[in-house]
């Protein structure tokens, strides 16, 4: 098991994407448990990305567009999570 911390980055566009949005809330919060049981589940698809704010990050699915950006905090039992938003468009999280 690991454990789940949130930047306040995150949080606050976790906040924007969730408002008004109910069936996101469960796909999200399913996603966030299988990372805390097993960052590297098939069902997520996790790969490592290029990252700006850390060296290493990688990105899990949440749904068709949705991605969760998150890095490995040490010791390695901790998963930070840095961000969240979709794989295109003007909200995506890969630049």
């Amino acid at each position: 098991m690991y454990e789940i911390e949130a930047t306040k980055y995150f949080e606050r566009k976790l906040t924007k994407i969730l408002k008004n949005n109910t069936k996101m809330v469960s796909l999200v919060y399913a996603t966030i448990e299988k990372l805390r049981v097993n960052p590297f589940d098939n069902s997520l698809r996790t790969h490592k990305v290029n990252a700006v704010v850390m060296a290493e990050a990688y990105s899990s699915r949440v749904s068709g567009d949705l991605r969760l950006i998150w890095s490995f905090k040490n010791p390695k039992t901790i998963v930070i999570l840095l961000d969240i938003g979709g794989h295109s468009g003007s909200g995506k999280v890969y630049r």
